[in-house]
């Protein structure tokens, strides 16, 4: 590459592109974004004492405001690295010491401080057992928070099948380790419920997406349980009758002036999806199906609509496999002038039909037409430039990787969490391009890479934003579509923040 090619070059990016970077001086530390602020905190030194330091930033890292607390005599080297998370509404910090010979049941404890939205400090809690942190053991991986209520399936099984419960629970203090207090438990109906996901709840109500496997109810069902008594209210059955196709979730829309639920997903005919047999067949599937579905606030169908996306599968090297793909949805939204819109971001297969790969992330409209919907024109494709990225030969490699351990556990592709995703952040530029933030762990280097993937000149080029030791627990955290923070531990006694405008 020539002097005035790589100009022209890193001109194209940093025209994209604004980095600033703010230090503090905090061991251990760690940043949250929390009720539309940043905030970066860690353990700072005063004389003989410790505090925990938590700065709340603006979108510029303008430091708004501050806050210290005492943490006792010690040295910073005696904790592990701090976290933090949101629960119930709430900036909750933790902080543990390291485990030694002289006190071993302090890798068991962890401390707490907790903030509310005035930044004001409402808790602070010591020697919590890891063990008993937030009552974690009474939930299941499918478990929605809403405000102070807990809502989680739970399933028991035996010689005749498995039984599903929906069960309510109710913090009992806002300054104390959250424990719960169990309210009622749903029974679902004993034969053949094969998976519940709770999508959304409010003061009112609980929104259940059901798939019942068999007998004269098989199909998909969204249920309506009443909050307060966890009494059913409404059943819908999103098949209609002789339909047996599969309807997996993907994404729900709460309308709150209609009241009304809309739903997308991805459609499987019986013969090419089959639980009883253990057996998914849509390899050579030359289109995709998705669904439609909008429940008016009675609980009936109001509009019901599938649409074909036609896959093109781009073949690279000697061996040319067949894969299939499948969506995760996201986003699914009404615009004033009646577009529906939703992000896909598709995934392929590359051993089997239980392991797929992050390959690409489409935008996708839906434009009413008299009476109907319409589908936005769109395919389903890889991006080669996304897949080279983070190819490897490495076989425990997790990079955008999304595996089950069975076809019976379809539906849960659609909705489980990645350890190790590849999209951070996926948006259109100001000439409606689409652009990308990538990430990914050279576990072998010990480093993890932040990438944009962009139009450089009208040729899309990935080109590295960061590449950080994965030993400084390196961040990224999104504040808003057009502003992101790359944060990590650079020094023993140096957090840095590093801001980007794109």
């Amino acid at each position: 590459m020539n002097k005035i090619t790589y100009v022209l070059i890193s001109l194209c990016i940093f025209s994209i592109v604004k980095g600033q970077s703010k230090e503090f001086a905090l061991h251990k530390g760690n940043c949250q974004l929390y009720s539309g602020s940043l905030y970066n905190f860690g353990i700072s030194v005063r004389k003989q004492n410790l505090l925990l330091s938590v700065y709340k930033l603006d979108h510029d890292l303008n430091i708004l405001d501050t806050n210290f607390v005492d943490i006792g005599k010690d040295v910073p080297e005696s904790y592990l690295e701090s976290y933090s998370d949101t629960l119930h509404g709430f900036l909750n910090i933790y902080f543990q010491k390291k485990g030694n010979a002289g006190n071993s049941s302090s890798k068991n404890n962890v401390n707490i401080l907790r903030f509310n939205k005035k930044f004001e400090l409402i808790a602070k809690l010591e020697n919590v057992e890891i063990a008993r942190l937030n009552n974690t053991s009474l939930f299941t991986n499918e478990v929605l928070y809403a405000k102070n209520a807990v809502y989680t399936i739970k399933t028991e099984s035996d010689t005749s099948g498995t039984q599903f419960y929906l069960n309510k629970y109710l913090l009992k203090s806002e300054t104390s380790n959250f424990d719960y207090e169990f309210k009622w438990q749903f029974p679902f109906e004993r034969k053949n419920i094969h998976a519940a996901h709770i999508f959304y709840a409010n003061k009112n109500d609980i929104f259940l997406f059901v798939t019942v496997s068999d007998g004269i109810k098989n199909g998909e069902w969204q249920l309506k349980i009443n909050a307060e008594t966890g009494e059913l209210k409404k059943a819908t059955k999103l098949n209609n009758k002789g339909d047996d196709d599969i309807y997996f979730y993907g994404d729900a829309y709460i309308d709150k002036n209609y009241k009304s639920i809309s739903f997308i997903g991805q459609k499987f005919t019986e013969s090419q999806f089959s639980r009883k047999e253990n057996k998914l067949l849509i390899s050579k599937s030359p289109q995709l199906v998705i669904y439609y579905i909008e429940i008016d606030s009675l609980g009936e169908i109001k509009i019901k609509e599938d649409f074909k996306v036609p896959i093109n599968d781009t073949k690279t090297g000697v061996k040319k496999t067949t894969s299939n793909f499948m969506l995760r949805f996201s986003d699914l939204r009404k615009n004033p002038d009646g577009k529906i819109s939703f992000t896909g971001d598709i995934f392929k297969s590359f051993s089997s039909n239980v392991c797929y790969l992050y390959s690409n992330t489409t935008l996708f409209n839906l434009i009413p037409n008299e009476d109907r919907l319409v589908l936005e024109r769109n395919v389903i494709s890889p991006n080669l430039l996304i897949e080279q990225y983070f190819q490897t030969l490495d076989k425990l490699d997790l990079n955008g990787k999304l595996c089950i351990d069975s076809v019976k556990q379809y539906e849960l592709l659609f909705y489980k969490p990645l350890n190790f995703p590849i999209k951070q952040y996926f948006k259109l530029d100001q000439e409606k391009n689409p652009v990308w933030i990538l990430s990914k762990h050279l576990t072998r280097n010990n480093l993890v890479n932040y990438s944009f993937l962009s139009p450089v000149k009208k040729i899309y080029k990935i080109n590295t934003i960061e590449e950080i030791k994965e030993s400084t627990i390196p961040l990224i955290t999104t504040i808003s579509p057009e502003i992101f923070v790359i944060s990590s531990q650079i020094e023993e006694v140096k957090y840095q923040l590093k801001l980007y405008k794109w």
